[in-house]
């Protein structure tokens, strides 16, 4: 296993992105209603608890063991880890990591497996609340948390081998009561997009790409002739698409896929004036489709890989007109499967990284032929691995943020040489981050957007050298 992508221990997580501040949310984001059902120190139910704790992550609660906030409901408590936890379930005190070892008001419980809504998980020096599974196999978490110094109450996903790595033990609150919540409901919203010119200026602020609120995730590509391509997965309908031309004009929505299960997807142009979508389908493997240069779509989609298991996906469509195509497999690692200039694709994918605590994908493709692969590693940050042209890679990764509040990744190649990443970061928004063509990174990353219910992002490098960043702004 390369060591280069293994996280940081929780302790060492204490720089952030630098505080450089474009613009303000793209829209307003409500506030959770206190919760008032339950007495201090009595029952809760796991739905309450949730609803407690989303309240601090939408009020951006700063981590720290000194300083104490409100409940909305009269009480305050610690804002470190412990404190969080302890406001989750309405205790009558902030509880410590080491008091909550030998509490006796919880259960241990015997697998991650038994882990329900509103349950714990302790470490050493650490403790979460349990929200949700995000993939049937149970190797991806949805968790709540004061994370540590620097960052801000954060709802976030975790791969559950990082806590089991690490430690953790789950636990069940004994005053909690059965309801019928399975956590939170699944992020979906409408797009927005936010511009910077060729000469690196940020529109003040986004416009409103697409009002669906249904969208779930989306995924970008561009042409040489200067158009941008937009997908969004729609649950329950399948993929919708829509271009912009080179002269800023937008097409209608049109759906290129009716199958409503798809999770994820990603896209990207070719040399030859093609596009490729590829769509992730949970149980059945990834499926690609593609748009002639004449902008016909194929009347059906081809199975590239029959791994159910896969939960993410990125692509990158190189200057020879080869399709790299990279899938994130639980606990398996990241995979790259290759289809010729010719359109002949590989018999097998070939694994490139095997660090099984990566949560979210991208890739990007540079004029010179290479191509840059980027990884968020849970509670670690984004680890970046090259592929020469002549199709080597990386014998290791090297990490370009260590920001563990990052929740999703998306980049892309400019045509001057230069690479742009766009992180999402749990509960703060979205930020840039740029490598020259020498290969030389920024030093700190750009806030390109403060709305902290962005759950996903796609980047877009256009021909003439301006960058489209789109947001999905979660209204669940």
């Amino acid at each position: 296993m390369s060591a280069a992508f293994r996280p940081m221990t929780r302790r060492s997580l204490l720089r952030t992105f630098a505080l450089t501040a474009v613009s303000t949310s793209v829209l307003t984001v409500g506030l959770a209603p206190a919760a008032l059902a339950s007495d201090q120190g009595g029952t809760i139910t796991r739905a309450e608890a949730i609803q407690r704790g989303q309240r601090w992550v939408n009020l951006g609660v700063p981590y720290s063991q000194s300083d104490y906030y409100g409940d909305g409901d009269g009480h305050t408590y610690r804002q470190d880890c412990s404190g969080m936890v302890s406001m989750m379930w309405h205790l009558t005190t902030s509880r410590t990591t080491a008091t909550f070892r030998d509490w006796s008001g919880w259960t241990k419980l015997g697998s991650y497996s038994q882990l329900k809504t509103g349950d714990a998980l302790l470490g050493d020096g650490h403790i979460v609340m349990f929200d949700k599974w995000t993939d049937s196999a149970h190797t991806r978490m949805k968790i709540y948390q004061e994370p540590t110094w620097g960052r801000f109450a954060e709802h976030k996903t975790v791969a559950a081998s990082y806590y089991t790595r690490n430690g953790f033990v789950p636990y069940r609150y004994d005053k909690i009561v059965e309801d019928a919540s399975t956590g939170t409901p699944d992020a979906h919203g409408p797009l927005y997009m936010r511009t910077r010119t060729s000469g690196g200026a940020w529109a003040s602020s986004a416009t409103l790409a697409d009002s669906n609120e249904a969208i779930s995730a989306t995924a970008s590509a561009t042409l040489s002739d200067g158009s941008l391509h937009v997908f969004n997965v729609i649950p329950n309908s399948g993929i919708w698409y829509r271009s912009r031309s080179a002269s800023g004009a937008w097409g209608g929505a049109t759906k290129i896929d009716t199958n409503g299960k798809i999770s994820a997807i990603a896209a990207t142009g070719l040399p030859d004036g093609t596009i490729n979508v590829q769509a992730v389908v949970p149980g059945s493997g990834v499926w690609n489709r593609t748009r002639s240069a004449a902008g016909v779509w194929a009347g059906s989609a081809v199975k590239i890989d029959d791994n159910g298991d896969i939960v993410k996906v990125s692509s990158a469509g190189l200057k020879d007109g080869s399709l790299q195509v990279q899938t994130l497999v639980p606990n398996a690692g990241v995979w790259n499967r290759t289809r010729s200039a010719s359109g002949t694709w590989a018999a097998s994918a070939v694994k490139i990284d095997d660090n099984d605590e990566i949560i979210s994908i991208a890739a990007a493709a540079l004029p010179n032929g290479t191509m840059e692969f980027f990884g968020v590693v849970s509670e670690s940050g984004i680890w970046n691995r090259g592929r020469s042209a002549s199709g080597v890679w990386d014998a290791s990764a090297t990490k370009i943020d260590e920001n563990g509040s990052i929740d999703g990744v998306s980049a892309a190649g400019l045509p001057n040489g230069t690479v742009e990443v766009t992180a999402v970061l749990a509960g703060s928004g979205l930020w840039n981050r740029g490598r020259s063509a020498a290969g030389a990174w920024d030093a700190s990353a750009t806030k390109i957007d403060a709305n902290g219910k962005i759950f996903d992002t796609y980047t877009a490098g256009l021909a003439d050298g301006t960058l489209y960043v789109g947001g999905l702004v979660n209204v669940a």
